[in-house]
């Protein structure tokens, strides 16, 4: 028997990010993430070239925002062959799991007729990230916070906060009358999010769901040569195998690093991540050493956390132009200058993002160590890791990134075996691979039944062959 309910992938299938998954059934539309694809070689707007009132259409044109009928106001898609939003048959929903940019990068420019399902975490940090210029570009004026259970129509939407902390982490379970679907979002079993995977697994595979989305991030070849190299295939194991840490171990080990360096130490982290800024406050306590902020990380925590912090202003702004947030950042928190800082630097661990890395500069004849986490550049294959690596060896800096060690290598996301532990557990009647650059790859060694769908193609459900069938 076919389903009447029809699933659509947009983008997200063969890369790392970007997923937007369409799910209908009769005028009732579901959709899963407007995210941007993580990709290096194309980033028009990176500062040189400034976006026009038509960005919508432009990015449509360039493929940058993704062609789908009734997403968008009428205004910003005129002359363009698209069905916009005022004119849609569907009630339509838009979630989003979390906050990373290859999830909601696009969901601002979606039409305001259209609720849009985003944890109230979330949205603390993206206003503030918008009042700060570094927000996504949006459109819209409001958002809803995600429910624990939803009808859009005759769609039954179930959440599953698997972070509570930072922005928060959900995944969704989508129940049509003749379809049950759970898209995973990123797959995360370190630190909080191990319970919590391990509650929803169990839940999954009592519900006996039809379709399982699942990410595969882990399955990068870079990841794959790591966890194979002490095993001979790929493997179901829910600890990490022999080569890479857990999360605690991960935390162990900076804060060894900082208890046992005398210098100076600046740090970075990925600033939507409250979780991991919470992680230096605890570093810097058990160290007794002095946390310093850049001001536009302290904008937000002010926003998220109501404390307030010791922050630097980089070098960077002009006296008699201060822009909105930095003012109001100025007068919630306590103010120290680079001397103070210079006068004792084994006191203090100070932030430095990218945007500032000519900071760095002032102190090349300072004992300093920088601990790379997870703020930008990402990585060696990131093209602006050269000109990090050129300002720290101009300042005499060494340089360490906290996820490599000689106990082991740390990833954010579950790791390839991790993933297969995983798809087991749930047990669905189907596996679709999403988010992998080597989907293929992951739905062979699932060993399971899976399908590997095509973008832009509209498929439906078949209960007796347990497959998907293109739409006819």
């Amino acid at each position: 028997m076919k389903t009447e309910t029809k699933i659509t992938f947009y983008s997200g299938l063969d890369t790392i990010g970007g997923v937007v998954m369409e799910i209908i059934y009769r005028k009732s539309r579901v959709i899963l993430e407007m995210g941007r694809t993580y990709n290096l070689d194309y980033n028009l707007y990176d500062g040189n070239v400034n976006r026009r009132n038509s960005y919508i259409k432009d990015g449509i044109w360039t493929n940058d925002i993704l062609k789908i009928d009734g997403l968008y106001e009428q205004k910003d898609i005129k002359d363009l062959d698209l069905l916009p939003a005022e004119k849609s048959i569907f009630r339509t929903a838009i979630f989003i799991t979390h906050l990373h940019l290859d999830h909601m990068g696009n969901m601002g420019i979606v039409s305001n007729d259209i609720d849009v399902y985003l944890s109230k975490n979330a949205q603390i940090i993206e206003k503030a990230l918008e009042d700060i210029g570094d927000g996504i570009y949006s459109k819209r004026n409001y958002y809803l916070d995600i429910p624990k259970e939803v009808y859009i129509e005759d769609i039954y939407v179930k959440s599953f906060c698997l972070n509570p902390n930072s922005y928060q982490d959900y995944s969704f379970l989508i129940e049509t009358p003749d379809l049950k679907i759970h898209y995973t979002g990123d797959v995360i079993v370190n630190g909080v999010y191990g319970p919590n995977i391990i509650k929803e697994a169990k839940f999954l595979r009592e519900k006996e769901i039809d379709i399982l989305v699942c990410e595969g991030t882990g399955f990068l070849a870079s990841w794959l040569e790591k966890t194979t190299r002490y095993e001979k295939e790929i493997f179901p194991s829910y600890k990490p195998l022999k080569g890479v840490i857990t999360e605690e171990r991960l935390l162990e080990r900076t804060q060894h690093l900082i208890d046992n360096y005398d210098g100076l130490i600046i740090f970075n982290y990925y600033g939507r991540e409250m979780c991991h800024a919470k992680n230096w406050f605890d570093f810097a306590k058990n160290s007794a050493r002095t946390l310093v902020f850049e001001p536009k990380s302290a904008y937000i925590l002010n926003r998220f956390f109501n404390e307030s912090y010791n922050v630097m202003i980089p070098d960077t702004y002009k006296d008699s132009n201060y822009p909105g947030y930095l003012k109001q950042v100025i007068k919630d928190n306590n103010i120290i200058n680079k001397q103070e800082v210079l006068s004792n630097p084994g006191n203090y661990l100070v932030q430095n993002t990218f945007e500032n890395i000519l900071e760095l500069l002032d102190y090349r004849n300072t004992k300093t160590m920088y601990l790379h986490h997870s703020g930008v550049p990402l990585g060696n294959y990131d093209p602006q890791f050269k000109n990090f690596e050129m300002i720290l060896n101009k300042a005499n800096i060494t340089y360490k990134h906290i996820y490599e060690g000689e106990d082991g290598e740390f990833f954010s996301h579950a790791t390839a075996n991790q993933i297969l532990w995983y798809i087991n557990e749930v047990n669905a009647k189907l596996l679709i691979p999403v988010h992998c650059s080597q989907r293929k790859l992951m739905a062979e060694t699932s060993k399971t039944n899976y399908y590997l769908c095509n973008q832009n193609e509209t498929y439906v459900y078949n209960h007796q062959t347990k497959q998907l069938e293109v739409d006819s």
